[in-house]
Formats: structure tokens, C-alpha cells, sequence
């Protein structure tokens, strides 16, 4: 590993990167430590925990929840909460961080969920993606957000005057709709802007099968929850990895970023851009974390936010969810919040697995559909937006559509303020 070298450095790192930088300039924030001009004893970039008790799980009644915050003051358009994807940590949307602050937006929080960034994991195994209930995803989410409101007041932030905005990626979007859904008019939030949202997976992606009628039974959402639940008969198999041959334990030196001619290659490192891939491996592979958890992580199960597959019981209760959340029942008790559903023209991981070559996003765009047609007030209260040739990982993704995402969210925000 990389030897962290902790040099201060007096600036607010406000401008926003590009492409053929971004990855020396990143690194060199994150070897250094930056501190608040106006306050010259905090940093830039702190790491936050809040306790959560557990909705179920056979073990501990409390869990301590991680998330990262960057900037020092409330900005003149709020402040914001992102919530990552499976496998992404808070420290990989440093970058993101500060295009929001230039655009207005600050203090931005960036959750570290359950078993995964810089969250302890909840099995032996740090490698294995696992929850034992998707509504523990948002229960920490709830209480996150009640810490970072109280946070906030202590800077400044007034509630009812001042705005907090929501936006995420892939299953960060799944988690905060469960978490709309269950706070209802009472959420702090004034808008969500949800980007590649796990609304409804495409399982034949993960394993790279040709999309035959027989693969898309096996891969569809009813055959994944008949497969996980056969094999959640049995506890002790319900933590192993849902496809160990293809997905097991993460091992150093093995994401490699190539190049590819054809798209439908490109499209599984869900990213066109080379450098922001390479970055998440540096916070991977590179980056010393051994004094963060020395000081930090004292008698719990956390090495680094390195992680590999998912488990039986993670496919198996995020998918059930999924379904109940696309449900009228469910829709019916979202909040009266302007909601943005950005997906990228090209995520693999949204559209429909029908037929090669298809990018059939009728999946988000019907959702949309569904919160407009179905919620208490009839009013038009989702927007969908595809993000021509964009790849999953919106906000890692290259100049060409990254910028697009900001623009388009912060304007969308605007909006609502």
C-alpha cells in the first residue's frame, strides 16, 4: 500500500476537475489534509458516525454507521446528502463533493452504508456485500440524516429556510425512495435527484449471458428470489456469495481499466472514464489506511473500503423490496417532492435484457410514470431523463456526461429552491 502522507494545506478546494487531471489532483487531496480557510483547525473532508439500532439481525442491537463530510460552511443554495451504490464508498465522491460546493451547495454529506465504504461489515468476511434486511439500509439512512440536520444547525443551517437536497446513485436511489416512503411529509428533504436508481435490475448483466428467452427467466426477478430463497433455507448459506465463481472475496491488483473498441465491452466497467475507475482503485489498493483505522475503527470488523460480491440474503431481500417498492401501495406514500430519475442511455444495469442491443429504459421512465399517475396529489411530481450514451456511474463517469449530470441536477435543484 501506498504511505499516506498527512501534509496540511490551507485551501477551499472549490474548482472543479477535468478528466486529464482529475486522477494526480484527487490523489493529492487525498495524501494531504485540507483545512477551512475561515476555520483554520477543521478540515475539509471529516468522517462521521452515528449510531443506528438494527430492524433484523441476529447479533448486536446497535450499529455504528459511517459517512463523510466535505466543506466547512452552509452554502447559499443548501447543503446536500449522497447516497452511494453497492460497493461505493464516501471518499469516491470527494470530486463530486466539490463541483456541488462550487455550484452552491454545501456542506455535502456522503453516506457510508451498512457493511460497505467506510461502514464496518456485519459478517467475518469484510469482503462480502451482505445485509440480513433492506430496511436496515433505511433505518441508517434515517438516522444519518437526523445527525446531519443536527450537525448542520451547529454551522448555521436553518430548517424551513434553508435547503437540504437528496441524490445518490444506483442502490442509494432504491434506499432513499424506502426511506421517502416511510418518513412521508415529514422527510427534511426539499428535492431528490436519483441517477442510474436500482429500480429494476438487470440480473443477466452481472454474469454476461446472451439474452435468450430461457436466460431471462433464470436472471428475472421472480427467478432470482426463487433461487436466493431456496438457498436461504439454510442460514449458513444464505451468507455466501449469490455467484462465488463470478463474484467472491476482492483481490488486490485485479481492476484493470481497458480500453475497448466496442461499447457493449465498454459498458461492464460502467464508466467511460478511465481515470475516476483508476481513482476508486487507489482508494483500494493505494491508499494507506492503516492510521484511519488505528484511530478510527478500534475493535471493529473494517480494513478498508475494498469489497467484493454480494450475498444470497443482500439478492434476495433487495430484490423483494424493489418489487414493493414499484407498487401502488408503496408510491401512494411518497412525499409531495419534486424527484429527478437520471439514467444513463447506456446502463446496463437498468435497461431491459429483451433483446441485443436494446437500451430500453421504460423501466425508469414507467416509474416516473407510475409516482405521477398514482400519487395523492396528481401532480407531476417525478421527472425522467435519459442521459444519451452515459454509462451507470453517472457522476463517475467522463467529462462529456458527468458535467451534463451536475448541470442538470444542480439546475433541477434550482428549480425547487
Amino acid at each position: 500500500m501506498k504511505k499516506m502522507f498527512l501534509v496540511a494545506i490551507f485551501c477551499l478546494p472549490t474548482m472543479a476537475l477535468e478528466e486529464a487531471t482529475v486522477y494526480n489532483e484527487m490523489v493529492n487531496r487525498f495524501e494531504k489534509e485540507e483545512f477551512c480557510p475561515e476555520k483554520p483547525q477543521e478540515r475539509f473532508w471529516k468522517r462521521k458516525s452515528v449510531l443506528t439500532p438494527l430492524v433484523a439481525y441476529q447479533g448486536p442491537m446497535t450499529y455504528k454507521l459511517r459517512f463523510s463530510k466535505f466543506g466547512c460552511s452552509v452554502g447559499k443554495k443548501g447543503a446536500m446528502v449522497i447516497a452511494p451504490g453497492r460497493a461505493e464508498a464516501s471518499p469516491e465522491y470527494y470530486e463530486t463533493a466539490l463541483d456541488f460546493i462550487k455550484a452552491g451547495f454545501s456542506p455535502i454529506y456522503v453516506i457510508d452504508h451498512r457493511g460497505q465504504g467506510l461502514s464496518p461489515r456485519e459478517l467475518k468476511n469484510p469482503y462480502k456485500g451482505h445485509v440480513s434486511n433492506f430496511m436496515n439500509y433505511v433505518s441508517d439512512l434515517d438516522y444519518a440524516v437526523e445527525a446531519i440536520v443536527d450537525d448542520l444547525k451547529t454551522i448555521g443551517f436553518k430548517a424551513g429556510t434553508d435547503h437540504l437536497m437528496y441524490t445518490s446513485n444506483s442502490m442509494g436511489g432504491g434506499i432513499g425512495l424506502g426511506y421517502f416512503a416511510q418518513k412521508g411529509e415529514k422527510n427534511p428533504f426539499t428535492a431528490a435527484a436519483i441517477l442510474g436508481a436500482m429500480i429494476r435490475v438487470n440480473y443477466l448483466s452481472f454474469i454476461d449471458k446472451e439474452p435468450t428467452v430461457l436466460n431471462n427467466m433464470i436472471y428475472s426477478e421472480a427467478g432470482v428470489i426463487a433461487q436466493a430463497k431456496l438457498t436461504c433455507r439454510k442460514a449458513d448459506k444464505c451468507e455466501e456469495y449469490a455467484r462465488a465463481g463470478v463474484f467472491g472475496d476482492y483481490q488486490p491488483g485485479t481492476r484493470n481499466f481497458v480500453q475497448y473498441d466496442s461499447v457493449k465491452r465498454m459498458e461492464k466497467y460502467m464508466t467511460h472514464s478511465s481515470a475516476r475507475y483508476d481513482l476508486k482503485t487507489y482508494l483500494w489498493d493505494e491508499f494507506d489506511w492503516s492510521s484511519i483505522v488505528a484511530n478510527e475503527y478500534q475493535g471493529e470488523n473494517w480494513i478498508g473500503p475494498q469489497l467484493g460480491g454480494a450475498t444470497f440474503s443482500w439478492t434476495l431481500y433487495t430484490t423483494q423490496f424493489l418489487k414493493k417498492m414499484r407498487k401502488t401501495s408503496f408510491i401512494k406514500k411518497l412525499p409531495d417532492m419534486p424527484l429527478l430519475v437520471l439514467t444513463g442511455s447506456r446502463d446496463l444495469r437498468a435497461y431491459k435484457p429483451y433483446k441485443e442491443g436494446s437500451t430500453d429504459l421504460s423501466r425508469h421512465s414507467g416509474f416516473c410514470d407510475q409516482i405521477n399517475k398514482k400519487n395523492r396529489f396528481n401532480k407531476k411530481l417525478c421527472t425522467f431523463m435519459p442521459l444519451k450514451d452515459s454509462f451507470h456511474e453517472i457522476y463517475k463517469e467522463s467529462d462529456e456526461y458527468r458535467d451534463q449530470a451536475i448541470r442538470l441536477v444542480s439546475e433541477f435543484f434550482e428549480k425547487q429552491i
